[in-house]
């Protein structure tokens, strides 16, 4: 088990839901090695053009603006090699369910396979060790990480990677391997 790795991803979106019409608009990922590193140096990144206008709302929040989408690669481009580069590896995602909404609908609209990876939830990690709520926000604070680049995909995944590294140190490797080792909600279509 002591030879997993993890990858932190994270989506940027035009709205809430992919089956209410929400496009991905950006998508990243970063490995971190089996000893506990945060690798730059393994990374995923890329806009996505949806096809779609970006809603003002996102652009106020994320900063993404049509301009930046408009040459991106589409979807049907950019998963298939994001696909690649989390396979066999444990996600670590802040709010799994939300993403993995999206990546699966993708999946399922692009005749990809659907992602069957375990999944760590930091969420989840956070609700061991922290009272209240826990939002990405939050749970920055709690860990004294400084807030840079939020709302964006790979800006997000440091971030989410960051808090990862540590609250593992907190609740402990084995632990970690055992939620590792166990299979968590994949955005199952709603019907």
């Amino acid at each position: 088990m002591k030879t997993l790795e993890f990858v932190v991803i994270d989506t940027e979106t035009t709205g809430l839901s992919p089956y209410k019409g929400a496009k991905l608009i950006e998508v990243a990922g970063m490995v971190v090695d089996k000893d506990w590193n945060i690798r730059e140096d393994m990374a995923f990144h890329s806009m996505i053009n949806p096809g779609v206008p970006v809603p003002i709302f996102i652009t106020k929040l994320t900063g993404i603006n049509n301009r930046m989408v408009k040459d991106a690669p589409s979807a049907e481009e950019v998963l298939p090699e994001f696909f690649r580069f989390i396979s066999g590896r444990v996600l670590v995602i802040q709010n799994a369910p939300f993403d993995l909404s999206f990546l699966n609908y993708y999946a399922e609209k692009l005749d990809l396979p659907r992602i069957t990876n375990p999944v760590i939830d930091t969420i989840r990690l956070s609700r061991k060790l922290f009272s209240g709520r826990h939002n990405l926000d939050l749970i920055l604070a709690r860990l004294n990480i400084l807030a840079e680049d939020r709302h964006r995909a790979l800006g997000d995944v440091i971030l989410t990677a960051k808090a990862f590294v540590k609250m593992a140190a907190m609740i402990g490797e084995e632990e970690i391997f055992k939620l590792a080792s166990r299979k968590a909600f994949h955005g199952k279509p709603r019907s």
